[in-house]
């Protein structure tokens, strides 16, 4: 079974190695999704990120979100 790894920039956290974690997909809503990316921020990132453009496949780790909660959007963060 394939697992997960945040897409996060910089986050190497995957689903196989860090089981406390939770992986959350990009919500469906266009606004909250808008601010998702605006949070993951990939601005500046060269190549086949600079579009980056989250598919189903894409998860963010439960350590970007305040608590570690999935309180609908990402905290802004060094790491974001």
């Amino acid at each position: 079974m394939p697992g997960f790894t945040c897409c996060v920039p910089g986050c190497y956290n995957n689903s196989h190695r860090d089981k406390a974690l939770h992986f959350y997909t990009f919500p469906k809503d266009e606004e909250l999704r808008r601010l998702w990316l605006k949070n993951v921020s990939r601005a500046g990132v060269s190549g086949c990120f600079s579009t980056f453009q989250p598919t189903t496949g894409h998860r963010v780790c439960s350590e970007h979100f305040q608590g570690g909660r999935n309180l609908r959007t990402p905290h802004e963060t060094e790491a974001l």
